[in-house]
């Protein structure tokens, strides 16, 4: 599994479910922790107040939020990007084929 700084919410437990879960390695930057689910109010003056409405604990009493995921394999966001290169997604490519390959 791919994540990186952009990994937020639904995505981050996700791969901290495929580490706990031995499903398989997740390769990447460090995610954000930003997994509190918030809901918008509407107030009576027409604007909105958005507020958190759910957490998500994980090992019984620790929280996500703020910690983030730590990928088994660190690749470094690098200014190859910038050239249309993806070094993130072509190493979690040949990760997945050498899974397959086994």
């Amino acid at each position: 599994m791919l994540v990186n700084e952009g990994s937020r919410s639904a995505k981050e437990i996700l791969a901290y479910g495929f580490q706990q879960f031995n499903i398989g390695p997740v390769v990447g930057t460090p995610t954000p922790g930003a997994v509190v689910a918030g809901r918008p109010f509407l107030m009576s003056d027409g604007s909105l107040l958005y507020v958190a409405v759910a957490d998500v604990y994980v090992n019984g009493d620790e929280r996500l939020e703020g910690k983030g995921v730590t990928p088994d394999i660190l690749v470094p966001f690098s200014p190859e990007y910038a050239q249309g290169a993806d070094p993130q997604k072509e190493r979690a490519l040949e990760v997945a084929l050498e899974a397959i390959q086994e």
